[in-house]
């Protein structure tokens, strides 16, 4: 099954290609050749990941780049297979960029994970997940089609805007390979989160915006996010979000962040706000808290040295009904860390402030990765 999809992928592309292709010796001196490319598994770092669904997957891209009476765009197909689920997985995008926006059409059947944001797929999820048995991500599988208009890639992503129909399904965990199970054979992944089946018709929108770039001077960011579905769930969810890096003498530096959201309807399990994890609340499990509201704030002094920085930090978070908030609820944590190579690789130690003042250590790539 999976090697029938692939090869079909690649007829489709070729097919599509050799309709953007000109005949005839005066068409093709009119018109260039249309760009064909092909990427297998290695050759792209994104077509290589390793989850707790799929152990390791590999996949197998090709693009075209027609040149069209409404300008240039990209044809791009994906196909990619598991090992762990032997589920395969597929998209298909249209592109066409300009230098005022980006728009793409796409349709897939893919694994996808609840918070597309913290690059749960990315480089440095994968190689923690293999090396450390550390997997951060949370899984369902979407099959369907969505609209997205962004500013041009070139371009900081100041907005986003996504509307789509899809169908959802859970998954499970397929695997426990990990290197770390060679000195620890009672090592495992902890349990994937228990997605909801059914369809959604929704939309989102994302709007960002940072200053400041001199890491001498203060600098910051805001973010705001509303999305909404209907279907087999009806809800409206959004957050609002801000952080700010104040410089201080001697190499220091404080950093406050926060962020809070709430949801009205029922939304389903993977659509509900969670805190825990490096990025929302060290110190304790990801997904430790969840509910249709959420909170959480973080403190760090940093001290910047040649080989990176040293770190000092406490976080705070709570999920839930947010009528039953309280910050007597609510889950603490302190620590100390250090980031090295220009931050992308984080240490980070935390206590539980609660009992039973847990310990927990934490080594994983930047969110850039």
């Amino acid at each position: 099954m999976a090697l029938r999809c692939g090869v079909a992928l690649l007829v489709v592309l070729q097919v599509a290609a050799s309709l953007c292709t000109p005949t005839g010796a005066d068409a093709q001196s009119r018109l260039p050749r249309t760009p064909v490319t092909l990427r297998v598994g290695p050759q792209r770092p994104d077509l290589v990941r390793h989850n707790r669904v799929e152990a390791l997957s590999l996949g197998i891209r090709g693009q075209v780049r027609p040149e069209t009476p409404w300008g240039p765009l990209s044809l791009t197909g994906t196909f990619r297979f598991g090992i762990g689920d032997l589920h395969p997985n597929g998209t298909l995008e249209v592109v066409h960029e300009t230098v005022h926006d980006r728009i793409v059409v796409s349709g897939y059947h893919e694994l996808t994970s609840i918070d597309e944001r913290a690059r749960d797929f990315g480089v440095g999820n994968s190689l923690t997940a293999l090396l450390l048995g550390q997997d951060l991500g949370d899984y369902y599988r979407r099959s369907g089609a969505t609209f997205e208009w962004t500013p041009p890639t070139a371009y900081p992503r100041t907005y986003r805007f996504r509307a789509y129909a899809e169908y959802q399904q859970g998954v499970e965990k397929e695997t426990d390979v990990q290197l770390r199970r060679l000195w620890d054979d009672d090592r495992r992944f902890r349990p994937n989160i228990p997605a909801e089946d059914g369809w959604e018709l929704g939309s989102s929108l994302e709007l960002s915006r940072r200053w400041g770039r001199d890491p001498m001077r203060t600098r910051g960011g805001a973010e705001a996010f509303v999305q909404g579905g209907a279907g087999d769930f009806d809800y409206v969810r959004s957050s609002l979000g801000a952080d700010v890096t104040l410089a201080l003498r001697s190499h220091f530096s404080l950093t406050l962040e926060g962020q809070a959201g709430t949801s009205w309807g029922s939304p389903s399990v993977q659509r509900l706000w969670y805190v825990g994890g490096p990025l929302t609340l060290r110190g304790f499990a990801p997904r430790a808290m969840g509910g249709p509201s959420f909170g959480r704030a973080r403190v760090e002094l940093d001290r910047s040295f040649s080989f990176g920085r040293v770190v000092a930090f406490t976080d705070a978070g709570w999920a839930g009904d947010r009528a039953d908030f309280a910050l007597d609820e609510a889950l603490y944590s302190a620590g100390t860390g250090l980031a090295i190579i220009d931050g992308i690789l984080r240490i980070d130690g935390a206590w539980m402030l609660q009992d039973p003042h847990d310990f927990r250590l934490d080594i994983y790539l930047d969110q850039i990765l």
